[in-house]
């Protein structure tokens, strides 16, 4: 187990001394989303032009983030840890691994400055290790970012009871819901029972702590480090068409990771998250088109789109290798956050990809030599 700089929970010291058309605005609390099988969805506040408010009555908390070493995920652990280190919360942020793993050279692990400057607490350990630390460490807090399934949650579910934890906050995913025509999907929604996210979530229900469970979709934002705009800026840049896959107007939805890090954040001290659900996710959907079109303004550039059918594609080539994104409706809506948490996101697409291109340009990716074999497979296939 590796530890860093200062912050641990008092047993912890010595340890430490020691070692995509435009957005689409989705359905708002005004009006009521109405469901093929007559369902109506539940009415969520409908967000107001002002800047994310974290529950400021919630006392300060000792927090312990579990955070994954890679993926997309990673960023939500840096956002939320440095959320919660400025609302005045002791954080420490366990990155699973090892700290001189490779990935460690790569973002966000890379601006981890910001989080050991503002008083979080970093160290490395594997979910097994957390049993074996010295002493009786105690949170308040405990935040699984990391696993998907029994095995690796368990431990960290297991340590939190030991620690004393009131609240344990469960990073799942929203690509367990089962597709549905009539989009969006909302808590409740029917999911993939046999899928590791949703045993976890069952089983935590069951733990003596008041459990909640956060499902993201796609993200971006600083700190990220899973290809998602880049896909569509490496095209752009380069001149070259875009293969979307199906008709292009499949809604998704594309968050900020820090407003996903504000509405767990949100959640910390707050009897209204006990036991919930909450799609983790923004206010508004984008088609895939659309992401395509915005990543594009955001270059200064006009897109060139091909669309094609992902059910007739050449040998060898696979829709999901090929495309960033699920080529169905996969949008997720926020309902229960807007109406339980007083959450609403603070940023918007369009400006946040604008930003992701100055990184991208900074990174000097825009420059470097790419084929793109899959795309030309796909072009010539569609007579492109």
């Amino acid at each position: 187990i590796a530890l860093a700089d200062s912050r641990l929970p008092p047993a912890l010291d010595d340890m430490a001394a020691t070692a995509t058309s435009a957005c689409i605005r989705a359905p708002s609390g005004a009006r009521l989303i109405r469901r093929a099988n007559g369902r109506t969805a539940r009415r969520a506040k409908a967000p107001r032009a002002r800047a994310v408010r974290v529950q400021a009555a919630a006392p300060p908390s000792k927090v312990l983030i579990v955070n994954t070493n890679g993926g997309g995920h990673a960023n939500i652990g840096f956002w939320l840890a440095k959320t919660l280190a400025a609302h005045g919360h002791a954080v420490t942020l366990c990155v699973v691994g090892t700290a001189d793993d490779k990935k460690m050279q790569k973002p966000p692990f890379t601006y981890f400055g910001e989080l050991t400057s503002a008083g979080v607490k970093t160290m490395w350990a594997n979910p097994n290790d957390l049993a074996t630390l010295p002493g009786q460490p105690e949170f308040d807090v405990v935040v699984d970012n990391n696993g998907k399934d029994m095995d690796t949650v368990g431990p960290v579910a297991d340590f939190a009871v030991k620690a004393g934890a009131k609240q344990f906050f469960f990073v799942s995913s929203a690509g367990m819901y089962i597709p549905t025509v009539t989009p969006p999907h909302l808590e409740g929604d029917a999911v993939k029972e046999s899928a590791g996210h949703a045993k976890v979530e069952a089983h935590l229900k069951t733990m003596p702590f008041k459990m909640s469970s956060f499902r993201p979709q796609y993200f971006t934002g600083y700190g990220n480090n899973k290809d998602c705009e880049e896909w569509f800026f490496d095209r752009i840049v380069r001149g070259r068409t875009i293969p979307v896959p199906g008709s292009g107007d499949q809604l998704s939805v594309v968050a900020h990771a820090e407003d996903v890090a504000t509405m767990m954040a949100a959640a910390v001290g707050n009897d209204a998250a006990a036991g919930q659900i909450f799609n983790a996710v923004t206010n508004r959907a984008v088609t895939l088109n659309g992401m395509a079109q915005l990543c594009a303004a955001a270059a200064g550039a006009e897109p060139k789109i091909a669309n094609y059918d992902p059910k007739n594609l050449p040998d060898g080539v696979e829709v999901k290798k090929a495309f960033p994104f699920r080529p169905i409706h996969f949008y997720s809506y926020p309902a229960k956050a807007l109406e339980l948490l007083d959450w609403a996101p603070k940023h918007d697409l369009a400006s946040d990809l604008k930003e992701r291109f100055a990184f991208y340009v900074a990174s000097g990716r825009d420059k470097k030599e790419m084929t793109f074999e899959t795309d030309d497979k796909i072009l010539r296939h569609i007579g492109r």
